[in-house]
């Protein structure tokens, strides 16, 4: 079961002498990532060569892994003729329900305690890694245009990346004093995250994007934490503005109009969106989902590696 497209390669060739079924999990579309974020030319000769490992490696597998129905299109497209689009499943990236929690009143107090927020001020976080294709300038807008509502407003960036934060911090001095960013250890982060009114998710489009599963949605969702994120980042679908508020496009407009529903629909009624979000979280986001998702893959190997291993042969 290789993951990439190298081991990819290398797994079509340690098949021509074994005979096993070969499962491909195709983890995003990493390939064009590298065109996205890499500099890697899309007409040049190494991406051609990677796209058709990846096609040949397509068309013998017995089973395609994706996270995304979108990922699923595109490499079946790929794939050309004499593929069926049967033997593409999306699987979950999943995460343990029981850490990544709902926390009691009391608790998210002491949280909040601990990071100088009073506990009736919406707070909203940031939890994973910051860069260019993260958006911060977009999430100081939109925190900004919340600001204008609430001015009590408080902003977290959780994050194993504190002096990027810090830098673009530095050139809103009317914001500093209302944001705080911290880095913990990963078995503190649940119990922060669950202390949030709201969680970020803001992501630069592009092509490959098409093809992840953000590991912070299912945190968020998993602590019952509504969100505003990117449309067209991984498949969102499940996401209506009971839950979230997904964004086409990431102008002043839009980052206002998000605001807006902020502060007049989730600070309305937090608790609702706690447990609808929860809710989706753990039917989409576990770890029980996600082992269920491969297992229903896994179980379809049988299914059609002999039409695979024909091919091999052949």
């Amino acid at each position: 079961m290789p993951r990439s497209t190298l081991p990819l390669f290398s797994s079509m060739r340690a098949l021509k002498h074994i005979s096993l079924p070969l499962v491909f999990d195709a983890d995003g579309l990493p390939i064009d990532e590298r065109v996205d974020f890499a500099g890697l030319s899309s007409r040049g000769f190494v991406y051609r060569v990677l796209r058709d490992i990846e096609a040949l490696g397509i068309r013998k597998s017995s089973v395609v892994l994706t996270r995304t129905d979108k990922a699923s299109q595109i490499l079946y497209a790929r794939a050309g003729a004499g593929t069926s689009e049967s033997i593409f499943f999306r699987v979950n990236n999943g995460r343990d329900s029981e850490k990544f929690a709902l926390t009691d009143g009391s608790e998210r107090a002491r949280i909040r305690r601990e990071l100088r927020v009073d506990p009736e001020a919406p707070l909203i976080i940031y939890s994973g890694s910051l860069g260019e294709q993260y958006c911060l300038p977009e999430m100081l807008a939109f925190f900004r245009h919340v600001l204008a509502y609430r001015s009590d407003t408080r902003l977290l960036f959780l994050t194993g990346s504190p002096e990027i934060a810090a830098r673009e911090i530095d050139n809103h001095d009317d914001l500093k004093l209302k944001i705080e960013i911290k880095s913990v250890e990963p078995d503190k982060v649940p119990s922060i995250v669950a202390s949030a009114d709201l969680g970020l998710g803001l992501r630069r489009t592009s092509f490959s994007m098409q093809g992840v599963s953000p590991v912070k949605v299912g945190e968020y969702l998993l602590c019952g934490v509504p969100l505003v994120a990117t449309k067209g980042i991984g498949d969102t679908d499940g996401i209506t503005e009971e839950i979230g508020y997904l964004m086409k496009e990431h102008t002043q407009e839009a980052l206002e109009d998000a605001a807006c529903w902020f502060v007049e629909s989730v600070l309305a009624d937090r608790e609702g969106f706690r447990t609808r979000a929860r809710e989706l979280g753990a039917a989409q986001y576990s770890l029980q989902a996600s082992v269920d998702s491969y297992r229903r893959a896994l179980e379809a190997v049988e299914t059609y590696s002999s039409v695979s291993h024909q091919s091999l042969v052949g």
